[in-house]
């Protein structure tokens, strides 16, 4: 048990450097939702990646726009794939080095996602999003690979209280 605390203090740690990082780089639009994504393709030893998905107002009207469909607003305000994709991060090396390098190498995603909810709760509980954003913004996980609607659900509810997390949980039918 004593690494996932260890995955879940790096993943703090690397959380603190990517997002004020995102802020430089998207920070001339308005960013509603950060995702993060931890992936072992096939859970067989594989080394584990993680990406980032990050929207914005602006991103999410562009979309729309290009949709002369029936564009769905809480598809493309929570679907990831329609976010600004950045994968392998720099700032996630340590986490990495620690899931593909060592005895934690034998987690299983859940237990990986788990540590990722922990390390958000614990930001969310000493206010670090409060003190780089000037509005509420959504953290999310890009988890419909491991987990079905309601586990994430669940998950998001866990990450950002029951009213940050309301238009996610009654729209959840559009992307996930």
């Amino acid at each position: 048990m004593h690494y996932k605390e260890e995955l879940t203090g790096l993943l703090k740690e690397s959380l603190k450097e990517a997002v004020p990082a995102l802020v430089k780089e998207y920070g001339n639009e308005n960013i509603t939702v950060i995702s993060i994504d931890a992936d072992n393709t096939t859970g067989f030893g594989d080394d584990y990646s993680f990406t980032l998905f990050v929207n914005t107002e602006e991103n999410q009207d562009r979309r729309m726009k290009d949709d002369d469909k029936n564009p769905d607003p809480w598809y493309y305000r929570f679907c990831e794939y329609e976010m600004y994709i950045i994968p392998d991060p720099d700032n996630f090396d340590k986490v990495l080095s620690f899931l593909n390098e060592g005895y934690a190498s034998n987690m299983d995603m859940a237990e990986v996602y788990e540590c990722i909810v922990n390390a958000v709760e614990q930001l969310r509980a000493e206010k670090f999003f409060d003190s780089v954003f000037p509005h509420d913004i959504l953290i999310a996980i890009n988890g419909s690979e491991v987990f079905d609607a309601e586990e994430l659900v669940n998950f998001i509810v866990r990450m950002n209280g029951e009213e940050l997390s309301k238009d996610y949980v009654e729209n959840a039918d559009s992307f996930i």
